[in-house]
């Protein structure tokens, strides 16, 4: 198929699905994108496709990209549904994870919460950016991610944090902080994870789902409320 669209001598975009792990290391080679997990239809499953692509940011690059599935929106109408909450966070991590954003909700019943979601430019532009960097956790409490789960919607969701980071190609990094656990919790980037980030000292902390600078920090905290919620930032070297 590879081979075919080749001949064509057009610009096409081949998304391949084989809904395994495997695809990672040889997809680069057959298409632009490849899935990597099984269907996402459940934040459960969620959870699973975002860790197993927490082991494959080295396949990811421009050109071929590691894609973890459709974007599932929050209308307790459609078929496949996760709680606001979790669907914004889904469109934010997968912006981050440099992954293909592609909409699998009903068009013509989608909410306005899930509009505002899919038209934030400042997240679109997050898992645009020309740098093509898969972001990858710099800090977790979560257990280590298992390619056993790969395929199990209904994978059991420890109540753990995780901050994910994006380096951008102007230097900023694009930071996701996560909250598996079903309480409200405080996750602060302390200066060692600053520092993995390839920052260090005083950061400028702007929130892209406020739209608002939030300031100059040496460590920053954000309260962030349970069960799939997250908080999404900018951070830039002051």
């Amino acid at each position: 198929m590879r081979d075919a669209l080749n001949k064509t001598g057009r610009p096409i975009y081949f998304s391949l699905c084989g809904w395994n792990a495997w695809y990672a290391p040889v997809g680069w080679s057959l298409g632009n994108s490849w899935r990597i997990h099984g269907d996402v239809n459940t934040w459960g499953s969620a959870y699973a496709a975002i860790r197993t692509n927490e082991l494959l940011y080295n396949y990811s690059r421009p050109g071929g990209w590691n894609d973890p599935d459709m974007l599932v929106g929050s209308s307790p109408e459609a078929a496949a549904h996760m709680s606001p909450q979790q669907s914004r966070t889904q469109f934010s991590l997968w912006s981050v994870m440099a992954a293909p954003l592609l909409i699998g909700s009903n068009m013509l019943n989608i909410s306005s919460y899930d509009v505002e979601t899919y038209t934030n430019r400042e997240v679109i532009a997050i898992d645009q950016d020309p740098l093509g960097y898969q972001g990858r956790p710099v800090y977790s409490t979560c257990p280590p991610p298992s390619l056993d789960d790969i395929n199990n919607p209904n994978a059991i969701i420890p109540p753990c944090q995780q901050i994910w980071a994006k380096k951008m190609a102007d230097g900023s990094v694009a930071v996701n902080m996560i909250n598996y656990a079903l309480a409200k919790t405080t996750i602060t980037c302390h200066a060692d994870c600053i520092k993995a980030m390839g920052l260090s000292g005083k950061v400028s902390v702007r929130d892209v789902w406020q739209h608002k600078d939030m300031g100059t920090f040496t460590s920053y905290s954000a309260a962030v409320g349970g069960n799939g919620n997250s908080a999404t930032l900018i951070f830039k070297q002051a």
